[in-house]
């Protein structure tokens, strides 16, 4: 069985170091039903098992350029502080009764990747309208040759949104630092997924602290999973690198459907 979950969490990982998404989100459920692992010792697990994997990928990323550090702070201050609201919201709100609406919202946003786009008509969409509001600061990637304008407030609002979603649900935000960073601030996708992996790198940090403190890390139970997801970042960021800003974004869009499948599935079992 160690081989075998050796394997998954490779697999995962290397689709999740592909789409920005760590993998996190995939995982914790199979280690409950699969591998019996109880529901704080799988997402300990995973957290932990994350701080390796992303830190790699963030080091081959910076190599190539694409980690944009300054924007994944500004989008990581306010998620840390949307995680404690949500933490907070849970005394007052049974998630139970918003998680459907969160997972319908996770499928339309997948299902937005597959709409073909229409032609540029001079016409700002709706998240490039909210992207206009200020202050607003204009962030170069030199290497790239790329700049994109960003929103303080919008940065704040998303961070913040994120943050309070994986507070509420008890599950990562990672996953949807990607495609905020696609469809509002239009920062290209191989950027985007790169500096989601960096915003993960100090997620799982600061999460691993009090999830070990709280006796929710055990080595014997993490290692297969921290080799897996190890070698997984090494190869996702080799494929991700030959593979076009067209067929990536369509991964991130198949990555969004089947965690709204996750949420749905989730739904149902309570």
């Amino acid at each position: 069985m160690t081989i075998v979950l050796i394997i998954i969490s490779l697999l995962i990982s290397l689709f999740g170091s592909i789409v920005g998404f760590g993998g996190g989100i995939f995982l914790v459920p199979i280690l409950i039903a699969f591998f019996n692992y109880p529901l704080e010792l799988a997402v300990g697990t995973t957290m932990f098992s994350l701080i390796p994997s992303a830190m790699m990928s963030t080091i081959l990323n910076r190599k190539s350029g694409n980690v944009d550090f300054k924007m994944g702070i500004f989008l990581e201050v306010p998620t840390i502080v949307g995680v404690i609201l949500g933490s907070f919201l849970l005394t007052y709100i049974a998630p139970k009764n918003l998680e459907i609406g969160f997972a319908v919202m996770v499928l339309l946003l997948g299902g937005s990747f597959f709409i073909k786009k229409k032609e540029d008509n001079g016409k700002l969409n709706f998240f490039e309208k909210l992207n206009q509001l200020q202050p607003r600061y204009i962030i170069k990637n030199r290497k790239k040759h790329v700049a994109y304008r960003v929103s303080l407030q919008m940065v704040l609002f998303f961070g913040m949104l994120s943050g309070t979603l994986a507070g509420l649900f008890g599950m990562g935000g990672g996953f949807m630092k990607t495609p905020i960073m696609l469809k509002v601030f239009k920062i290209p996708s191989k950027i985007a997924t790169a500096t989601a992996l960096f915003m993960i790198l100090i997620t799982s940090i600061t999460g691993s602290m009090s999830h070990y403190l709280q006796g929710h890390v055990k080595i014997e139970k993490t290692w297969p999973v921290m080799i897996g997801f190890t070698i997984g970042a090494i190869l996702g960021h080799r494929i991700s690198t030959n593979i076009s800003s067209t067929l990536l974004e369509k991964l991130i869009g198949i990555a969004l459907l089947l965690a709204s499948a996750i949420m749905f599935f989730n739904f149902l079992n309570h």
